[in-house]
C-alpha cells in the first residue's frame, strides 16, 4: 500500500486517544520542572539522609532507595533502583528495576529490560502485534501472550538482582530476569544473558564463566558467613583482615 494511501486511510490499530495523548505530555512536562527545579533539592535531601555522593547530573526516580553511604556517578540514571550499602554505580549508568547488594562496585551499567518474539512465538518482532500496551502510540494486539519482562521478584517489580560485593566493569549490559550471586565480576563491555555464579568470574558476548575468584571450599565459607551482613562496626574491626583470604577464613 503507498504511503499516500495509508494517509487517507489514517493509522492502523488501536491508537492513542487524545485524552491519553494530553495526559501524557502533561507528565512530560512536569517531569521536566521536577527534574530541573525540584529534584536538586530532594538530591541533597536523600545525600544527607543516607550519607552519600550523588553526582552531578545523576538522576534517581521510580522509588529509588539508597540504604547508606552509596555513590552515584555523574549521569547516572537509577529508576525503580534498590542500591545496597557502601555500593557505587558509575558515571552514565542507566539502570532500572535492579536490586543492587552491599558493597557493589559498578563501573559502568546498562539494563535492558523487555523482550521481543525472535524464536518464532510471532511473525513480527514489532511490539505492536504481541502487546496491547500500545508503547509506541499504537497496537494492533487485544491482548498479551508473549511474557515481555522476566523478574526476579514480581512483587517489587525488580527484574535484575545483583548481589553483594560484586564487581561489574564499564559498558556491561544486563539482561532482564538475571540474577549475578554474590562476590560474582563481570568483565568490561560483557553482555550478560543468563544467570551468574556466586563468587565466579564472566566475560564476552554472551557473558561466559571464565574463573573462580576462590576455590570451592572458600567461596562456600563466604557464602556462609555473609560479611557484608555483620553491620559496620563488625566490618571496620576485621577490616584488615580482608587483606589475607586465608587469614581470614581461618578466624572465622
Amino acid at each position: 500500500m503507498s504511503k499516500v494511501a495509508l494517509k487517507k486511510k489514517g493509522r492502523f490499530g488501536k491508537v492513542e486517544t487524545t485524552g491519553k495523548f494530553i495526559k501524557r505530555k502533561l507528565e512530560d512536562t512536569g517531569s521536566a520542572i521536577y527534574r530541573k527545579l525540584i529534584f536538586p533539592f530532594v538530591k541533597m535531601g536523600i545525600e544527607r539522609k543516607s550519607d552519600s555522593i550523588i553526582g552531578k547530573g545523576a538522576y534517581l526516580y521510580n522509588g529509588s532507595t539508597l540504604e547508606g553511604k552509596d555513590f552515584i556517578g555523574d549521569k547516572a540514571e537509577l529508576s525503580n533502583v534498590r542500591m545496597g550499602y557502601s555500593s557505587f554505580i558509575g558515571r552514565d549508568s542507566v539502570v532500572s528495576n535492579t536490586q543492587v547488594g552491599r558493597f557493589t562496585c559498578i563501573a559502568g551499567l546498562q539494563t535492558a529490560i523487555g523482550r521481543h518474539p525472535i524464536k518464532g512465538e510471532c511473525i513480527s518482532v514489532h511490539p505492536a502485534f504481541y502487546s496491547p500496551e500500545a508503547q509506541y502510540g499504537y497496537t494492533y494486539a487485544k491482548d498479551a501472550y508473549f511474557e515481555e519482562v522476566k523478574y526476579t521478584d514480581k512483587d517489587h517489580n525488580i527484574c535484575i538482582t545483583i548481589g553483594n560485593d560484586v564487581w561489574i566493569g564499564k559498558g556491561v549490559v544486563i539482561t532482564d530476569g538475571v540474577t549475578v550471586g554474590d562476590g560474582a565480576v563481570i568483565g568490561a563491555c560483557s553482555l550478560v544473558l543468563s544467570d551468574v555464579e556466586p563468587y565466579a568470574i564472566y566475560a564476552g558476548v554472551p557473558a561466559k564463566k571464565v574463573g573462580e575468584r576462590f576455590d570451592a571450599d572458600t567461596v562456600g565459607k563466604l557464602l556462609a558467613l555473609r560479611w557484608w551482613d555483620k553491620g559496620e562496626g563488625w566490618i571496620a574491626e576485621h577490616a584488615d583482615e580482608f587483606r589475607d583470604p586465608r587469614e581470614f577464613i581461618r578466624r572465622m
